[in-house]
């Protein structure tokens, strides 16, 4: 939890020396031709994000919220003032803010019929501003009331307890439901600091972020870090399956109302619906944005004198563009920050993967990288022109979020942004079209350039003799390329070498299988940096 926060403050505050690269995924170098599984998949999501916006309306309270957004963004409600802490709480080293918990029978909810139960965090150390917290009685409920911090729901441990008359408020709150267990109530999703929320699927461990917004990430300025500063738990049914959480945004230069559905299972699925207003102009709006650790991977194992041979929360990040084309992205820790596009519009989807789930490939007994979620954004309707943004920062140490990802859309109406999607977390996510997936990569330095192989699986065997490899390199020129029959993987091993142009710093690849006329594997695209 903690990495989270000190990522906040010290990662993403600027980005002085990056590197840009642009890739146009909407309207792609190299695009293999759709096959009819394909349109077929592409089909039935679209008819899927349609009934999903119909069945998950929000409570009727989030429309009040909405117009205390706009108000926000007007100038016609002040803003939450954002109150000092008390030094014995701001002062907290980490192990005393550790030891301060929840007692667990003073849960919301506790006692009740129904899933759901709701436990909070005490202010104190990296957690500064209190989040206002109110409780809804029924989704049709229009009045609420408010859940108050006392003293009696903590166990201090080790620092005094606070006076009892004590206005504190909250750090965040976590929610709890049958996960793993039908008779225990494991915790599910966890909201806290900035917009941040983080969700677990049945038998993961805590890895990624997702957030609320993201404003100016990866630009020369200091970036912006949007709250949430008011929450409202709508209480559930006795027999529902999902909780509703009302929230509202704000932050200098933006105001939003947002709705999220909570269903947890087999994979964890958040449904989003947001309205974001601008009160001042700004240069990147990130929509959907989420941040993750990529220390080193396949490409360069046991990097750093590392007992491990990889080191990540997500090794990849997945793009499903309208035409069609899926992408595959691996991830990089590289030595000089580096800031990609991709143009993606109207996107049918995008996300960060763990796609490597063997334990043989961490080796970490505590960490249990092969048990961190994916996360996959599932749009639902129309979003319009926009692309896809990757920025990936430079570490050491992999207590830093080096990884962050977010839509942009090229343009905000005046009235506000109004968007909806789906947030799926798990192990194996919805929207895997048939066909093969990139399961490694893998480099060699050689003495013209590099050598690139990349492991693709495939849904049926076919003959080696009739495939064909299509790579695309800008930047630099294919030396030879092959194809290998890869059984450990139940796929193949493309292999192709390339030459980096004279004085290139960026080398953007691309590559794919393709069997007559059909491609059977997503496109693999990665970017080289010969010079670093």
């Amino acid at each position: 939890m903690f990495r989270k926060l000190i990522w906040i403050g010290s990662v993403f505050g600027t980005l002085a020396a990056g590197v840009a690269c642009t890739r146009e995924a909407s309207t792609p170098v190299l695009t293999p031709p759709r096959t009819a599984a394909v349109a077929l998949v592409a089909e039935e999501a679209g008819l899927a994000r349609a009934e999903a916006a119909v069945a998950n309306e929000p409570p009727k309270f989030y429309a009040t919220l909405v117009a205390r957004a706009r108000e926000l963004a007007l100038g016609l409600e002040a803003p939450q003032a954002r109150r000092g802490l008390p030094p014995e709480l701001r002062n907290l080293n980490y192990d005393q803010y550790r030891s301060i918990r929840y007692v667990p029978e003073r849960s919301l909810w506790r006692g009740a019929p129904g899933l759901f139960e709701a436990q909070f965090f005490h202010l104190g150390l990296f957690y500064q501003d209190p989040i206002a917290v109110q409780v809804l009685a029924t989704p049709d409920a229009m009045d609420s009331r408010p859940f108050e911090f006392k003293p009696e729901l903590f166990a201090y441990g080790q620092i005094k307890a606070p006076r009892p008359d004590s206005q504190l408020g909250f750090a965040g709150f976590r929610l709890h439901a049958p996960l793993n267990k039908d008779a225990y109530r494991d915790e599910v999703i966890v909201f806290q600091g900035a917009s941040y929320l983080r969700a677990l699927a049945k038998g993961q461990a805590y890895g990624l972020s997702a957030r609320g917004l993201a404003i100016d990430t990866g630009e020369p300025t200091p970036e912006e870090f949007p709250r949430f500063s008011e929450f409202f738990l709508v209480r559930p049914g006795e027999r529902d399956r999902f909780v509703w959480v009302l929230a509202l945004l704000e932050s200098r230069r933006a105001s939003g109302a947002y709705a999220f559905r909570i269903e947890p299972g087999t994979t964890t699925v958040v449904d989003v619906q947001l309205r974001v207003f601008l009160r001042e102009p700004v240069a990147i709006l990130g929509i959907a944005p989420m941040s993750s650790m990529y220390l080193f991977g396949e490409e360069s194992p046991a990097r750093l004198s590392d007992f491990r041979p990889e080191v990540h929360d997500s090794d990849s990040l997945s793009l499903h563009a309208s035409n069609g084309e899926r992408i595959h992205r691996p991830l990089r820790n590289p030595d000089r920050t580096t800031l990609c596009s991709y143009r993606l519009e109207s996107p049918r989807g995008f996300g960060l993967l763990q796609r490597d789930r063997r334990f043989d490939s961490y080796q970490d007994l505590e960490a249990r990288y092969q048990d961190r979620p994916s996360a996959f954004v599932e749009p639902i309707g129309d979003w319009g022109p926009g692309s896809v943004r990757l920025l990936e920062i430079a570490t050491r140490v992999e207590t830093d979020d080096n990884i962050a990802v977010a839509w942009v859309p090229d343009a905000v109406p005046a009235d506000g942004l109004s968007l909806r999607y789906r947030l799926h977390f798990g192990a194996d996510l919805p929207g895997q079209v048939p066909g093969g997936r990139v399961v490694a990569t893998r480099m060699h330095r050689e003495k013209d350039g590099m050598r690139f192989l990349v492991d693709f699986t495939t849904d049926r065997e076919l003959d080696l003799g009739s495939l064909a490899l299509l790579t695309n390199v800008t930047g630099g020129k294919v030396i030879e390329q092959h194809i290998e029959s890869n059984s450990h993987v139940g796929g193949y091993r493309a292999s192709f070498a390339v030459e980096s142009a004279s004085g290139a710093t960026d080398v953007e690849l691309r590559a794919f299988l393709r069997a007559g006329a059909d491609a059977i594997t997503e496109t693999w695209s990665y970017l080289w940096q010969p010079k670093q």
